[in-house]
């Protein structure tokens, strides 16, 4: 995909500085950043080089020129909360990710176009991670083989379960999680790149959508629905890996398990997790797909030490050339 350009322009030195740098040093950021202190060195520079997203200091909007390669311009506003609606605004007193972020969303949802199609040697690869078994350490595996896979590849982790309790355990700043993201591809909107930018969060390398709020969410997206996330990543970002954590309420997990390229399933030595782990089995056999138990490794059950031991040696399959 073509990089894009964002300009910001305040007369404070300090705060365009800080935030070009802020953004610029996001890795595979669709869009690269420029910092001005006055209009005048914004102006020609824009001549040159249009921008696509200006965002604008409320103090030098006075001087903007009226004519100039701006693109959408959104006002860094000193409150939260203008009456003036001639520009969308962003509070800029909230951190630089905040800003962006919101920056992003605005820019997603009023921009008519596909900001373009990823150019790959060779397709998104797709983990599936499901066991029947609770409590054997899926998500700790899931989030370390993440981890480790990002290391050497873009990867992106996504938590499809019920209960994730990520608000709790990773605390994130508010904004957008899985559920609007849904719903903005829903509306049939172009930039999805764009607005997948504005939801993503980072645990080290590895990226990760902070997840559904509530069970209720879950149960309202279709096979349909979900298939059009896998599509749309493929498509239009640049991940190479995608780590999909899976649970029992998934509509269409079967569906999306025969879609994985490899799939691990973790499980007990007890009679009980036995048993359900031969019920798992009997039914992809009277589905007729026995291919999803082919492309299957089964793992113990794992504590985050032992997830992290496992993901280490499992990545090697996938950080290859």
């Amino acid at each position: 995909m073509k990089e894009r350009q964002i300009a910001v322009c305040g007369r404070e030195a300090d705060y365009a500085k800080r935030f070009a740098e802020f953004a610029n040093s996001r890795r595979d950021s669709l869009f690269a950043v420029h910092g001005f202190t006055d209009c005048g060195a914004l102006t020609a520079y824009t001549k040159e080089h249009p921008v696509d997203m200006l965002l604008l200091s409320e103090e030098c909007l006075p001087e903007l020129p009226v004519d100039g390669n701006f693109g959408k311009v959104i006002l860094l506003s000193e409150a939260e909360y203008r009456e003036d609606e001639t520009y969308p605004a962003v509070c800029r007193y909230q951190s630089c990710s905040q800003v962006l972020r919101q920056a992003l969303a605005i820019y997603a949802e009023q921009t008519p176009k596909v900001l373009g199609v990823a150019l790959r040697t060779e397709r998104m690869k797709r983990i599936g991670i499901y066991s029947p078994v609770g409590r054997a350490g899926k998500t700790s595996f899931a989030l370390a083989l993440g981890k480790e896979v990002a290391k050497k590849k873009r990867t992106l982790y996504l938590n499809l379960e019920e209960y994730s309790g990520f608000a709790a355990l990773y605390p994130y700043e508010d904004g957008w999680t899985l559920s609007e993201l849904m719903y903005f591809l829903k509306q049939g909107k172009k930039a999805f790149a764009c607005r997948l930018e504005s939801v993503i969060r980072q645990m080290g390398s590895l990226d990760y959508i902070p997840p559904l709020r509530s069970p209720v969410e879950l149960r309202h997206i279709s096979l349909e629905d979900w298939e059009g996330l896998l599509e749309a990543l493929e498509r239009e970002s640049r991940y190479e890996v995608a780590v999909l954590d899976l649970s029992g309420a998934v509509n269409g997990l079967f569906e999306l398990l025969e879609r994985c390229d490899f799939i691990y399933t973790h499980t007990e030595e007890d009679e009980t997790a036995r048993a359900k782990l031969a019920q798992y089995e009997d039914t992809l056999k009277l589905l007729s797909l026995e291919q999803v138990l082919e492309r299957t490794k089964k793992l113990p059950s794992a504590d985050p030490s032992s997830a992290e031991f496992l993901a280490k040696t499992e990545s090697r399959r996938w950080s290859g050339p």
